[in-house]
């Protein structure tokens, strides 16, 4: 399939219907509108546009805030259940009638509550930290601000320091009282008490000891006392938090509700904030934008019955404005689209790579993978998720390839012998015969990784310069149907011959064809390489700078073998995947056979746990050395990426899934 043909419109409507006409656009979820950067702009419309586009988004920013608020408290629906399941109508109906505001306000209010309570036990927290050592001191707080006689400093020393100060302190003058309130091994608290005029010297004799003073709080009473009032906020400020958690589960019971009117709330700011793009008067406004001209007609149909007042017509794209990329396959190719957008989009005027990568990678994903067994289950797996699970778009892709690389696994799991990594001599006779070379083989086993690697490395190298082979004559043909057609040829025309001439004569030497066609190959591959000294340097101006450029030029041959060997891995993480249940499978064995009575049990327990490992990081390793090797191997031969999504304005949900069949 090619990509899909867009074009870029315009469509001029009355402002009476502006609202009607987007709503219509937004559902019908085929055109992506661009801002008009024309001075058409009428205040009024644009301020009321701007007003309820404020309106929505608060309300979108309170229901996601109550649902986040909510959701720990609400019921969670199973993953069978799947998202929330309406129409359209249905969601808009909801929406309309539920008083989502009145749980917006109460969630609110429950949360200022909240935060007020845990502040209070955070304070109250941070001042037991301080206070609870100090809480022998026998002096009330009230007295702890000194007299016109007396002055007191409670804090913190050095244990070490603590005989040391007291000497010194009481060497100043009989006016100077030392006490100790606790006594630890590093550090002690003390308080000193002292007439006000030796403050200035017994505040340096506790700074030269390191002392730290305590700032006390207000109040009466003692410290002691300070702190049970302190653990009495602490419990009241729980019993607050408590009783708001059980005024949030009953709130929870509108989750739904609320998620359903977060998505209809979704669909209002983003028609809105594309409503702002439009270029308005103060009786008619126009839009513009992109579409696929396969849906022009179908837009155009859907309008009219909002308003026959209105004019689409199509028109040229400013100046370096880009089509946005599109692209479309058929139901069964669609899944590999997950494959090709990992890597990005192709440029508007190159080709859809999605049905040329297809066989090539789900093959390698199998050839990665390597157990019939494997694949069974995984085939098993998804095929029940896309039966049973209501799935987005993207996942319900993504599911089915793995379905299909299910089925491919399988496959080449059997002609490799692999199930379950299980060996000959643990399996029944009925699903085991002997092949032409006297061995013991599971049925329709026709290679064994394990034992002919080789074979195996070959295959691989042989898939890859396929690949490569048929990247190189798409990069041809699409040189000449939209770039130069002499560039191309003479550029990737000699190349693909060049390629072509050796594999000829590979599949000469190895007999695939008449071997006698070898020195047809040879001579092929000759004229190529003469071709390619002859063209590769036409640029240069000197004939001996034509000479030296075109003899380099043949050092290309090293590049596309480097990309040929690194289809290799392959061969690597398919001989991973068997000798990783190779090793799960010994391991099982000797807990049965070393553990008495109960070692069946963990021998299940290896068996189900490895090879659900196994099948899981090596499912893993599939897809992305599978998708590695079309990402950079065979994209690098034609094409360059960098095309723009196209965003057409529709209905997205977060937490609902529209059904309209």
């Amino acid at each position: 399939m090619a990509l899909a043909k867009t074009q870029k419109i315009q469509l001029i409507g009355l402002s009476s219907k502006k609202e009607k006409l987007f709503e219509t656009i937004q559902k019908a979820g085929i055109l992506e509108i661009k801002e008009v950067t024309e001075d058409l702009v009428s205040e009024k419309e644009l301020n009321k546009t701007i007003h309820k586009l404020q309106k929505a988004e608060l309300d979108f920013a309170n229901l996601e805030f109550a649902i986040k608020l909510l959701s720990p408290y609400g019921k969670k629906r199973s993953f069978i259940q799947g998202p929330i399941e309406l129409d359209e109508k249905e969601i808009e109906e909801r929406a309309k009638v539920f008083d989502f505001q009145t749980i917006i306000d109460e969630c609110l209010k429950i949360e200022d509550t909240e935060v007020k309570a845990k502040n209070e036990i955070a304070n109250a927290n941070s001042e037991l930290d301080i206070y609870n050592i100090l809480r022998n001191l026998k002096i009330n707080l009230e007295n702890l601000s000194g007299s016109k006689n007396a002055n007191i400093i409670v804090g913190s020393i050095p244990t070490e320091d603590l005989e040391a100060t007291k000497k010194e302190l009481t060497k100043l003058s009989d006016l100077v009282d030392v006490q100790v309130i606790n006594k630890e091994e590093k550090v002690s608290q003390i308080y000193v008490i002292f007439s006000p005029e030796l403050e200035k010297d017994v505040r340096a004799t506790l700074s030269e000891h390191k002392f730290s003073e305590v700032e006390l709080p207000e109040g009466t009473g003692s410290l002691d006392d300070y702190c049970k009032k302190l653990n009495t906020v602490i419990k009241d400020s729980e019993k607050i938090i408590k009783k708001a958690e059980g005024e949030l589960k009953e709130l929870s019971e509108n989750i739904e509700n609320l998620q359903i009117v977060h998505d209809y709330t979704l669909w209002e700011k983003e028609k809105l904030e594309e409503m702002k793009k439009a270029g308005s008067t103060e009786y008619s406004f126009v839009i513009k934008g992109w579409i696929p001209i396969a849906n022009m007609k179908m837009l155009e149909e859907d309008l009219n019955k909002v308003s026959k007042e209105l004019l689409i017509e199509k028109i040229e794209p400013d100046e370096g404005e880009t089509p946005p990329v599109i692209i479309r396959n058929s139901s069964f190719m669609s899944p590999f689209e997950t494959v090709t957008k990992i890597y990005g989009l192709p440029q508007s005027s190159e080709m859809d790579p999605t049905p040329y990568l297809s066989a090539f990678f789900i093959l390698f994903f199998a050839l990665c993978l390597t157990d019939a067994g494997y694949g069974l289950v995984m085939f098993v797996a998804t095929a029940l998720a896309l039966k049973f699970l209501k799935l987005p778009t993207g996942t319900k892709k993504l599911v089915k390839l793995l379905m299909y690389g299910g089925v491919a696994t399988f496959i080449v799991g059997a002609l490799f012998g692999g199930w379950f990594s299980l060996t000959t001599d643990q399996i029944p006779d009925f699903l085991k015969f002997t092949n032409d070379a006297g061995e013991t083989a599971f049925i329709m086993q026709k290679f064994n990784s394990l034992t002919e690697p080789l074979t195996i490395l070959k295959m691989a190298l042989a898939l890859g310069y396929i690949q490569i082979l048929l990247g190189t004559f798409m990069k041809l043909f699409h040189g000449i149907k939209h770039l130069d057609k002499k560039e191309a040829i003479l550029d990737t025309g000699t190349w693909a011959f060049m390629l072509s001439a050796i594999a000829f004569t590979i599949l000469a030497a190895s007999k695939v064809i008449p071997i006698e066609l070898q020195v047809v190959g040879t001579w092929w591959v000759i004229l190529a390489a003469a071709i390619l000294v002859t063209t590769q340097g036409r640029n240069q101006k000197s004939i001996p700078g034509k000479i030296m450029f075109g003899i380099l030029s043949l050092y290309g041959l090293i590049g596309y073998l480097s990309d040929v060997l690194s289809y290799s891995r392959l061969l690597a993480l398919g001989l991973a995947t068997a000798i990783i249940g190779l090793a799960v499978n010994i391991i099982a064995v000797l807990m049965y056979d070393l553990i008495p009575y109960v070692g069946w049990i963990f021998m299940l327990v290896v068996l189900i746990g490895g090879h659900l490992f196994n099948l899981v990081i090596n499912t893993l390793g599939s897809f992305i050395h599978s998708g590695r090797l079309q990402f950079v191997e065979f994209f690098g031969q034609f094409m360059e990426g960098g095309g723009r999504d196209f965003k057409p304005l529709n209905k997205k949900t977060k937490y609902t899934f529209i059904n309209n069949s």
